[in-house]
């Protein structure tokens, strides 16, 4: 009977996991010799590429690195505890050799190597450094060391060492790394090693990090990454050993705020003096939803499972651009931007993905299923860059740099007045700049005012639709925030918000209609000696060719105003061709596809050429021709297949 009941259980283990695919994942695995020892490591990056995929290395820094490497241990030791099938121990096993060999004598961590066995031990993302490496080094080592004791004097190496830099319960000051480092003295605490003391020290010190919904990463300045957003799981796991409930409740807390503001406006990328939406990553992702799985698995708690499912639905196109981020062989893909997805699929990316779709395994169909929704109505925070408003006459100038919010904000040193157009509601609303001056906010009859003496201002809640601000004095106003009274989403089966300082779920029966988005425009065309030249203008919704001095254009900045563009010396190389294509050099000059039907008289011809370029990889894409469809290969603007552009370079915005 005992036999009977192990092969039913690993019968069904296999059954209720088939869906987690490991296929990528182990072609990024790499087996090599490593100072003598036989150890596996996984590629940091894989290129898409017309066939398949490429691995690729970290230039300049390694093949493989004890981040990557680290997280791999952990989700093969969990999918070992949840399925008990052996081989998801042995890669885990392996992988964590490649890790002992990157310990140091005194407990620290070197992060790159190459597979032919060199480790990088001077490069500022490879030295020693008892930081992020480090920390998720531990973290793995004291996982396996639960199925493997061979690996604990290793885990104990970096706790010694770790435990040197925690100040106030705060690793190296910082929050982000010290909920990895909670993590590790949980799994270490598991092994009978009692760090109990440990655990709460530092979980009470992210408890101090708690501000509106978010822990930060410092104490005195608000810094945030999407990346960095392990809080709950460090605080669900601190529960979990010390049975305190203040951990949940906290971890509650910002799931009911977080959760509808990921699900509205995507996995945001940072907040700090300003709010970078993008790129959403899949290590984001998967850094909230995990912790909002394991809440629901201490607590059973119905609504933060439903969160926790539907956040888990961004790998499955329940997401701004409504496009799975889990490919058919495992792929995790590395990113979303604003009107487009990162198709390449590193380790960070790919082990990610895989945690979080073996999570959700775990979780009750009712609740799984919710991740397979379409997303029918979001109702985001918002965030208006400056640049984009209507600044009529205003003397202003265009500041081009990384380090505002969208790559640029207007400087100015007398009174400027914006126009901005927003959806009719009540804002909380923050300004966001540099410099002292004042400012009023008109909409309708209501006005508010108000100064800037630092990085922004919090206005409170604004009734908006058609608004002006009006500034007054000298300085850079970046963005303007507005976080709408009701925040969260629609699905096809559920709606999840925030309002009124709670949250609200309600189940919803809607039919998903495909909406499909094909704009259809009849253009003309010229004839040309054998040839005939479509005429665009109508059509044509991009600036891509731009002259550095008076004009400034966007090809690959889909969310932003100013983007990288092509100099208007590209114009003579193209009509160097013995195809005449017909090129606009003043306003828009290209097309966005995104679905476009263009209709035109009957004509025959023997074939069609294409000026095309894609923005952020390489692509096939199909083009239909009445009832045909016809694969082109699409290469990256910037690619070596483009001949065109070998002899000029892209002029940035950025």
């Amino acid at each position: 009977m005992k036999k009977i009941l192990i092969f039913i259980f690993l019968f069904f283990g296999a059954f209720l996991f088939s869906q987690i695919n490991t296929n990528h994942l182990e072609f990024l695995g790499e087996d090599f010799v490593l100072n003598g020892e036989m150890v596996r490591g996984y590629f940091v990056y894989a290129d898409k590429t017309s066939d398949g995929y490429r691995k690729i290395p970290a230039k300049g820094e390694g093949d493989i690195c004890v981040d990557d490497v680290s997280r791999a241990v952990v989700t093969y030791v969990e999918m070992y505890e949840f399925t008990r099938d052996s081989k998801y121990l042995d890669l885990a096993k392996k992988a964590a050799k490649f890790i002992v060999q990157m310990q140091d004598y005194d407990g620290d961590f070197y992060n790159f190597a190459y597979v032919d066995g060199t480790i990088n031990k001077t490069g500022i993302t490879s030295s020693k450094q008892h930081s992020w490496w480090a920390v998720r080094a531990f973290w793995a080592l004291s996982k396996i060391s639960k199925y493997d004791f061979t690996f604990l004097e290793n885990a104990k190496k970096g706790y010694e060492l770790l435990s040197n830099y925690v100040d106030a319960g705060l690793l190296n000051g910082v929050g982000d790394q010290t909920s990895v480092y909670i993590l590790g003295l949980c799994a270490l605490n598991d092994l009978g090693i009692n760090v109990k003391n440990e655990i709460r020290n530092s979980a009470d010190a992210i408890l101090g990090l708690y501000q509106y919904g978010f822990f930060k990463t410092y104490k005195d300045k608000i810094l945030w990454h999407g990346w960095g957003n392990r809080y709950v799981e460090a605080l669900v796991e601190s529960y979990r050993v010390l049975k305190d409930k203040k951990y949940l409740e906290y971890a509650k807390k910002a799931l009911e705020i977080e959760g509808p503001i990921f699900l509205s406006t995507g996995f945001i990328y940072e907040i700090s003096d300003k709010v970078k939406l993008f790129p959403e990553l899949s290590y984001a992702v998967e850094s909230i939803t995990v912790g909002a799985i394991k809440y629901y698995l201490e607590t059973r708690d119905e609504e933060i499972g439903v969160l926790a499912s539907l956040m888990a639905g961004w790998y499955k196109g329940l997401n701004r651009l409504g496009k799975p981020m889990y490919g058919p062989n495992g792929e995790g893909y590395d990113g979303m931007e604003f009107a487009h997805i990162n198709y390449n699929a590193g380790a960070e990316s790919t082990i990610s993905a895989v945690r979080t779709m073996l999570f959700l395994e775990i979780m009750p169909d009712k609740l799984k299923k919710l991740s397979e929704g379409k997303l029918l109505k979001s109702y985001p925070l918002q965030v208006l860059e400056a640049e984009a408003g209507d600044w009529g006459l205003s003397d202003v100038q265009v500041l081009v740099d990384a380090k505002f919010g969208g790559s640029s904000a207007l400087s100015f040193e007398d009174n400027v007045r914006l126009k901005f157009n927003v959806s009719p509601g009540v804002y909380d609303v923050i300004i966001v700049g540099n410099g002292g001056y004042d400012f009023t906010v008109v909409s309708g009859y209501d006005k508010v005012t108000g100064s800037l003496n630092g990085s922004y201002v919090h206005l409170g809640e604004l009734k908006l639709d058609q608004f002006r601000v009006i500034l007054k004095g000298a300085g850079i106003i970046d963005q303007i925030i507005l976080i709408p009274e009701k925040i969260g989403v629609l699905t096809s089966d559920i709606s999840a918000f925030y309002e009124n300082g709670k949250l609200t779920l309600k189940k919803e029966n809607v039919e998903a209609k495909v909406v499909e988005n094909k704009t259809e425009s009849f253009v003309t065309f010229d004839k040309m000696d054998n040839f005939i030249l479509f005429n665009l203008e109508n059509v044509l919704n991009n600036n891509g060719i731009a002259d550095s001095i008076n004009e400034k254009g966007n090809f690959d900045n889909l969310g932003s105003v100013l983007g990288s563009y092509l100099p208007q010396e590209i114009i003579e190389k193209i009509k160097d061709y013995k195809i005449p294509f017909k090129i606009h050099e003043n306003g828009n000059d290209n097309i966005r596809c995104n679905g476009q039907v263009l209709k035109f008289e009957k004509t025959f011809v023997k074939n069609l050429y294409l000026l095309v370029a894609a923005n952020h990889g390489n692509y096939n894409e199909t083009f239909k021709v009445n009832d045909k469809d016809f694969e082109v290969e699409i290469p990256d603007w910037c690619s070596e297949k483009i001949d065109i552009i070998s002899e000029f370079y892209l002029n940035s915005a950025y």
